[in-house]
């Protein structure tokens, strides 16, 4: 870099300003914004901020070479490259040097281009990356200079610069909003990043999900597409994406070229790091680390995070105006991600504040609304960090309240393939555990991987419970043999019968959903048997009620009524209005199928409103589902499709695939009956993929 005792010449200038470049996507819109407002009536001045690396300088670039730019201005404009002009004496040769006014023996250069400035006709400025003077010791003089220059009528400016403000005490107008320029958007990312590898020796599409992976985590910096593009000439896709997930920014660079901001993203962001220098305290340094920890970022900030790391107010501000972190529009505090990996590289993991976010996490979930639409969307602002910091606290420990957070977690189907995971890490610790937690953990997996219509290994965990338990069996059946009847022989033997009844129940639900009505009614008695034996009402009443379903699939009507009728009123009798609700609807699933539409409108009317007090997620838009098949079937087609569209949202938002294709096959139906064939082919594919997404090959057939 120049020192203000060299002299800054004309050439210094030209050579360090680079050329418009090539691929240029996803900001036509801002140059298209600035040249309206440049060649306007207004007299205005243009700020391009944002982060080191998002494209602001191709941005001024793109504008400085339009034709209207030139016109307007008749060819007076000056780009300077101010990363080489260090403080306000460099800067003013820089502006002389650019205009090419000589200066005179015994004359100011600041006399000399504030008198042209007062005379010439109008001209536009391009200050490059301005944060380089900006940021000087001697930043008053560059604070008055610029402020001086900007207060002409025959001066335009536009200043890049790092950050989120403009300099001095003058109206900028921030090009692309008030944070400066937002992240490229995927399609445009996409776009540019096939253009910087169209010369590679690796066909690219933009549809591959390698590709879309890979450029989220550039998180829409042009610079980071750029420098991980010109690898994939040479690379194939998936060896691009291990070289990040094992290297991270340090695979942001080009080979070949020295190490700079504009050939390295790690280089990039330590200028920014370096300008904060000095202002960023270890307090500053822990936000930085958190933001950069935390995947979901920081919601409600200003509410959360002084409950985490107190008296950081300040140094958010801070680091907000550096363009190192951002807020989004609800109050997120979160980073990019090449800079957030470059962060956790150079501070590290907060390590000595992990007991804190624990233990704000543990709370939260604690007090979250429970079934309610308010307190899903908040578990959805914050769950990528729970998620992250429980599966931390597991695998340092074993501990209670690991076990209760990851359980009220599970109530939450739509998160389910992100806590199988953790269950199974909780399971490593099962040496430590009781049988009876070991057991309940072990089950928690079953039912989530049933969910998901992962079968065989959702009969693989049931058959390890029954291993499990084995054990225990054997030792009852040693102890019956020697003809003990001490009151603790019969108190074991409760839980042994138990857990076989509940293994034989969860086997007869997992055959029932892959269409096989007979081994499931199998499992199914037995299950009820070991129950009965045992006086576990309850557990027989479910088994009523899976009967029941099991008989109404086999069109065995009269049957089924009977035996849920018997199901519904054990659990009225045990207070339990799930299961009640549950039979409800079956048995208006039962009318419907005999086309007696009053009674199941009432009955599944009753039971969505059940279900809706209870704020059980499954049954209201199962009930829903039911309500619009009735409509369709009553050729009310709109209402069904309404009903249908609604219950499908709500599927989605809980993760439940196959209610979802259900909504989407029925859907479909309606569509062929009013002769829109080709919204119902749409639907009926989607909805068969859908089903063979969880193994229903039943459900698949019938979208055939």
């Amino acid at each position: 870099m120049k020192s203000s005792f060299q002299e800054i010449t004309a050439d210094d200038l030209l050579l360090q300003t680079p050329q418009a470049p090539a691929v240029f996507t996803g900001r036509s819109h801002l140059v298209e914004e600035a040249i309206n407002l440049l060649c306007g009536p207004n007299h205005i001045h243009i700020a391009i901020l944002g982060a080191g690396g998002i494209g602001k300088t191709s941005v001024a670039l793109h504008i400085t070479k339009n034709l209207s730019i030139k016109e307007t201005f008749a060819g007076r404009c000056y780009f300077i490259p101010c990363e080489i002009l260090a403080d306000a004496t460099n800067l003013i040769q820089g502006l002389v040097q650019a205009i090419g006014l000589q200066v005179a023996q015994g004359k100011e250069p600041l006399g000399i281009l504030l008198d042209y400035l007062r005379g010439c006709d109008s001209l536009l400025f391009i200050l490059d990356n301005f944060e380089t003077p900006w940021n000087s010791k001697a930043q008053i003089e560059v604070k008055n200079l610029i402020e001086k220059i900007c207060s002409f009528k025959s001066a335009t400016v536009i200043v890049t610069m790092r950050g989120t403000d403009g300099p001095g005490q003058i109206k900028w107008h921030k090009l692309g909003g008030h944070s400066g320029l937002p992240a490229l958007e995927l399609g445009a990312a996409k776009e540019a990043f096939c253009s910087f590898s169209s010369d590679g020796d690796h066909a690219i599409m933009e549809d591959d999900p390698i590709l879309v992976k890979l450029l989220l985590q550039m998180g829409g910096m042009t610079l980071a597409i750029m420098l991980i593009a010109q690898h994939a000439r040479e690379l194939p896709l998936n060896d691009l994406m291990e070289m990040w997930n094992i290297q991270k920014t340090a695979v942001l660079r080009k080979i070949g070229e020295q190490d700079n901001r504009l050939t390295s993203i790690e280089v990039s962001i330590q200028l920014t790091l370096k300008i904060l220098r000095g202002k960023l305290s270890a307090i500053g340094e822990d936000v930085l680390r958190l933001v950069a920890f935390l995947p979901s970022g920081i919601p409600d900030w200003l509410k959360n995070l002084p409950k985490i790391l107190p008296d950081a107010t300040m140094q958010v501000l801070m680091l907000k105006k550096s363009c190192l972190i951002y807020d989004t529009g609800d109050k997120t505090l979160k980073i990019l991600t090449p800079i957030g990996e470059y962060i956790v590289k150079i501070f590290r993991r907060p390590e000595h504040l992990e007991n804190e976010i624990w233990r704000f996490y543990e709370s939260f979930v604690d007090n979250l609304s429970q079934n309610s639409v308010a307190g899903d969307i908040q578990l959805g602002q914050h769950i990528g960090n729970i998620l992250k910091i429980l599966e931390i606290q597991i695998e340092k420990s074993l501990d209670r309240s690991h076990m209760n957070v990851l359980q009220k977690l599970c109530d939450y189907s739509q998160y389910f393939s992100r806590l199988v995971p953790l269950v199974k890490k909780s399971l490593g610790w099962k040496s430590q555990m009781t049988l009876s937690d070991q057991t309940k953990l072990m089950f928690l997996q079953e039912e989530m991987l049933r969910f998901m219509g992962e079968y065989s290994k959702a009969v693989g965990i049931i058959n390890d419970v029954e291993e499990l338990y084995k054990h225990q069996i054997n030792q009852e059946s040693t102890s019956n043999s020697k003809v003990i009847t001490s009151t603790s022989n019969i108190l074991m033997k409760n839980p042994i019968k138990q857990t076989q009844a509940e293994c034989y129940r969860r086997l007869g639900r997992i055959f029932y959903l892959q269409n096989n009505y007979t081994k499931s009614q199998q499992k199914v008695q037995q299950a009820r048997d070991l129950y009965d034996s045992i006086g576990d009402m309850g557990g027989v009443a479910q088994c009523l009620q899976s009967l029941g379903d099991i008989c109404a699939v086999l069109c065995q009507y009269e049957d089924a009524r009977v035996t849920l009728q018997q199901a519904k009123e054990q659990f009225e009798k045990a207070g339990d209005t799930r299961g009640a609700a549950q039979c409800l609807r079956s048995l208006g699933d039962i009318c419907r199928m005999l086309y007696q539409h009053k009674d199941p409108k009432v009955m599944l009317q009753q039971a969505k409103g059940q279900f809706k007090r209870i704020g059980h997620r499954m049954g209201a838009p199962q009930c829903l589902q039911r309500l619009g098949d009735i409509c369709r079937l009553l050729h009310q087609h709109e209402d069904a499709k309404i009903m249908l569209q609604q219950a499908k949202e709500q599927f989605e938002r809980v993760g439940d695939t196959r209610g979802a294709a259900q909504c989407l096959r029925i859907l479909g139906d309606i569509c062929k009956l009013l002769n829109q064939h080709k919204d119902a082919k749409v639907m009926l594919q989607q909805a068969k993929e859908q089903f063979e997404r969880v193994g229903d090959t039943r459900g698949a057939a019938q979208c055939l």
